[in-house]
């Protein structure tokens, strides 16, 4: 006997099956021309100041640049480039952060000093500018010209004068080979600070935005 072969039997898709994968496809491809035409979209822009530098706590917003962005909601929180930032800064700002109106307030401290001090220019940060703030270290000296010191205090290395001081100015003379640097103190630290200039090598080392206080024994 001859035994036939089974007919093979079509396999049918389910058109429901069909629907929502056609249904899938619509969708996917409707989200990418939606997103894509949100994007081809200009969002409303603001100029606003952002800082060049960083800067510093209590100094004026100096070292400020326009910048163009889209900020949204928030855009009344910033400082227009139409507006010039006035007081000084509450706390410190990074490098390319916007200036914020909430960073700026007139501040109505206590008695001050300007003090201007001589400094060679591989003993300070080499972009130092005003609105920076620096620690000032002095290492006394046996040069005659500085006046008579002891020994003992040549000896002992480097020490530490005043803490987080607010650089005022800075002004090379033609050589480049002497900085004159003009920095604001509280009256009671002008004797130390003058002295420690006289008595030996002055060295002011850069205090980074994140790690500058205000409550250093300094006016700011």
């Amino acid at each position: 006997m001859e035994v036939s072969p089974p007919r093979a039997s079509r396999i049918r898709t389910s058109r429901r099956t069909d629907v929502r994968l056609w249904l899938g496809l619509v969708l996917v491809v409707g989200s990418m021309f939606f997103g894509a035409h949100l994007m081809s979209q200009d969002a409303p822009t603001v100029t606003v100041w952002q800082a060049s530098r960083d800067l510093s706590a209590g100094a004026p917003a100096l070292h400020l640049q326009p910048v163009t962005v889209a900020l949204g909601s928030v855009s009344d929180d910033y400082l227009p480039v139409d507006e010039q930032p006035a007081g000084q800064l509450r706390f410190p700002i990074a490098e390319g952060e916007l200036i914020p109106r909430s960073a700026l307030e007139d501040v109505s401290g206590g008695p001050t000093r300007i003090v201007t001090i001589g400094v060679d220019p591989l003993h300070a940060p080499i972009d130092l500018a005003a609105g920076d703030r620096v620690d000032v270290w002095s290492t006394p000296s046996d040069n005659p010209m500085s006046g008579p010191v002891a020994s003992a205090d040549v000896a002992s290395g480097p020490s530490l004068v005043l803490e987080n001081v607010l650089v005022e100015l800075v002004s090379a003379d033609s050589m480049g080979s002497r900085l004159a640097v003009v920095v604001r103190v509280a009256p009671a630290d002008v004797a130390s600070l003058v002295q420690a200039s006289r008595a030996g090598v002055i060295d002011l080392v850069s205090v980074p935005a994140l790690s500058q206080s205000l409550s250093s024994g300094i006016a700011s």
